[in-house]
């Protein structure tokens, strides 16, 4: 069954309860006033008083004749609101469940319970609901909407337009504030639901609902906390498949982090985790309201672009240049030079002065007749996939003539059906023109910047990424580890008894040579390590291997941090045994000195990197409510395992595991140092397949390994043919 039937008794029921407290019965009590408004908005369907008292308001209220309690309802009664305390919720769910009642939504009565009763008072609403077969949205939900049905749960003061826009909030405020807002701006709605609590619904279940639902062309959200992190993602990318989905989350700094912990007393989860699950998810992530509105009117009124060229039509250089450098710092959206017969019919509609190289500017002086040409020609033109009309206040603008040319010209001359936008600015003398567009379906913006960014975002919303894979390609090869067994090879013995026994040990974190060992059964390419006690010792395992070698200090009880940074450049490349020898006395007669709080296990013996490698960083952490974090960036950024890897701060690509090989490849792609990767500035290009498979691997060491809470290799030698991880941390849960 489609996710919008099952919620169907909620959406739209053949009939409605509305459930009050017996010692509130005024005309301002909660239900009645939900039972006012749900009459006020034309609802047809059975409507039924619990409790309140009958004759209060005018309408179909005198009408209504109370019923003492829900066990007087008659059968049939498919939706139930709630107007009572807190408390008596699940009471009243047991008793709703025995007359068959499918829905409930529980309107705010107060400030939520926080700390250990208000996780268990919500737990038992929870459980009530479920052993029910209840469909709860709240507790403490502002209320419903559905304008295709005239469901008018709550929001007293607002009556919004038909449309195809749907909205849900973990806020109640952020409703309000969305509801008012987006009338102004003539911006309809199909579907608008404060979650509250979410005791029961929440975001995914929304986006399953509202992905599922005809009359929704675009989804808005506004999250605070995700519980569910596996079912969220699922549920956007379902959604996100079908129609523009776009999420404002809140809680992205610290600081916004500790607000919602104290307004909801759940854990906003961090931004970088939210960040890829958005992305990975083919969800538009957006970082403000004006935003979240703003791209909503391009959404829901305009087609999807053919390509990236953008034409614009100004009557100022100024407004003009903005657009361009929006264009510029934005990347998706290019102003193409027009074609031939562009510029033909253009220079006889046009001024000889005016310029007609996209922006095409028309004058100050010009006229509707002038916009009205200039569009005809630009939007015949194969190279503009869309167009954007700017309008400064000069003596000679007409905005509402003008206005209705534009309308004209999107309407009636526009092949192929391209996206309109248009950009009026000024104050009062622009707004019958801003009225005229926006009744059309024109999105009209205040600044030439916000209708690009926009534009842009319509552009960019292309076809949503494919899943993860918890496998890996095959890898290995000289100075490695040997080929991991075909994709779908399972999770080696040796490396889940080297967690276990760390494990069973007490210990919290695995380093050194251990680590790496555990690196290498996991099928990651490790750099041929061991362990040497004597320098005769690491003289024999360096013949082993092959010169050159590397030579670094293991410490017992302390991390690589522990070690004098100038010695992995002195020792790097050791050239023969005695070079070896050497070495090895020179890092334990120091540590023995100057370390003595960390004692030498001896020295790491390892095959060297390449000359011309970069040095890099991999790695993952688990994030709350999502999993695996898997990250890549230049060695020596922050310690990962410990959690600096969320900060958003950090120059860092990350996707959640399981990774795809798109998500690979884009994390490379996304760093600023790729093109140093690829070999510019006359460098040696590093192995990027190489590079992919390493993501791949440990985005399946992440998924496989839960005994994990996080892991950091590096550093990771990239070089021509291969990448090689050198070192590695593993931190324990």
């Amino acid at each position: 069954m489609p996710d919008y039937l099952r919620l169907a008794p909620l959406f739209a029921p053949s009939s409605v309860a509305v459930v009050g407290e017996r010692d509130r019965i005024s005309p301002a009590s909660p239900a009645c006033m939900a039972l006012a408004g749900l009459l006020a908005a034309g609802y047809r369907g059975g409507v039924h008083a619990v409790n309140p008292a009958a004759g209060v308001g005018g309408g179909r209220m005198p009408e209504l004749v109370p019923f003492a309690g829900a066990e007087e309802l008659p059968d049939g009664v498919e939706l139930a609101v709630l107007c009572l305390p807190r408390e008596r919720l699940a009471a009243e769910l047991e008793l709703l469940d025995r007359r068959g009642v499918r829905a409930a939504v529980a309107l705010a009565s107060g400030p939520p319970d926080q700390g250990r009763r208000g996780f268990f008072s919500e737990r038992e609403l929870t459980r009530a609901a479920v052993d029910a077969g209840i469909l709860l949205l709240g507790p403490d939900s502002l209320g419903l909407i559905n304008t295709s049905s005239d469901i008018h749960i709550g929001f007293p003061a607002a009556r919004p337009a038909k449309g195809g826009v749907s909205f849900f909030s973990q806020s109640g405020a952020m409703c309000a504030c969305v509801l008012e807002q987006a009338a102004g701006l003539g911006l309809g709605f199909a579907k608008f639901v404060s979650l509250g609590g979410k005791a029961l619904l929440g975001e995914a279940d929304m986006l399953r609902a509202l992905g599922d639902d005809p009359e929704t062309t675009v989804i808005l959200g506004y999250c605070e906390s995700v519980e569910n992190g596996e079912d969220f993602r699922t549920a956007a990318r379902q959604a996100a498949a079908k129609k523009p989905v776009l999420l404002l989350k809140a809680g992205v700094t610290r600081a916004g982090a500790r607000a919602v912990s104290a307004h909801m007393g759940l854990a906003a989860g961090s931004a970088a985790a939210f960040h890829a699950a958005f992305r990975q998810s083919g969800v538009i992530e957006v970082r403000e309201t004006a935003e979240l509105l703003s791209l909503a009117r391009m959404f829901a009124t305009q087609p999807m672009p053919s390509g990236p060229g953008l034409a614009v039509v100004t009557n100022a250089g100024g407004p003009g240049i903005l657009a361009a450098d929006a264009c510029a710092e934005i990347g998706l959206l290019t102003l193409p030079r027009p074609g031939s017969a562009t510029l033909e019919r253009l220079s006889r509609a046009l001024p000889g002065i005016a310029s007609l190289y996209n922006p095409v500017d028309v004058l100050g002086d010009a006229g509707a007749d002038r916009y009205e040409a200039a569009l005809s020609a630009l939007a015949a033109d194969p190279q503009v996939a869309s167009l954007l009309v700017l309008l400064a206040p000069t003596a000679a603008a007409r905005p509402l003539e003008t206005a209705r040319a534009v309308i004209r010209v999107a309407r009636e001359d526009n092949p192929g059906g391209k996206p309109f936008a248009a950009c009026l600015l000024g104050g009062e003398s622009m707004r019958a023109g801003r009225r005229a567009l926006l009744e059309a379906g024109i999105p009209c913006y205040d600044f030439p910047e916000e209708a690009v960014a926009a534009l842009s975002a319509l552009c960019g919303h292309g076809e949503v990424p494919p899943p993860g894979l918890c496998e890996v390609p095959a890898s290995g090869g000289e100075n490695g580890a040997g080929p991991v067994d075909g994709c779908g090879a399972p999770w080696d013995d040796e490396a889940l008894s080297i967690v276990e026994s760390a494990r069973g040990l007490g210990l919290g974190e695995l380093c050194g040579v251990e680590a790496l060992e555990a690196a290498h059964a996991a099928g990651l390419p490790v750099l041929s390590t061991g362990l040497a006690r004597t320098s005769w010792e690491a003289a024999r395992l360096a013949d082993d291997m092959g010169y050159p070698v590397s030579l670094r200090l293991a410490l017992r009880d302390a991390g690589p941090e522990a070690v004098p940074a100038d010695d992995a450049a002195r020792f790097a490349r050791l050239a023969d045994a005695a070079d070896v020898r050497r070495a090895f006395a020179e890092l334990t007669n120091r540590a023995a000195r100057e370390l003595p709080d960390a004692p030498a296990l001896g020295c790491l013996v390892q095959a060297a990197a390449p000359e011309t490698a970069f040095e890099l960083s991999v790695g993952f952490v688990r994030e709350a409510p999502f999993g695996p974090l898997v990250f890549f960036r230049m060695a020596g950024m922050g310690d990962v395992a410990s959690g600096d890897a969320t900060d958003a701060g950090d120059e860092a690509a990350r996707r959640l595991a399981p990774l795809s090989p798109a998500d690979a490849r884009a994390m490379l792609r996304e760093m600023r140092f790729y093109p140093l990767l690829r070999g510019a500035c006359g460098g040696e290009a590093a192995s990027l397949p190489a590079l992919e498979r390493l993501l791949l691997g440990v985005s399946r060491l992440a998924v496989r390994a839960p005994q994990l809470a996080g892991a950091l290799f590096s550093p990771v030698f990239a070089g021509p043919r291969q990448a090689r991880v050198a070192g590695a941390r593993l931190a324990l849960r």
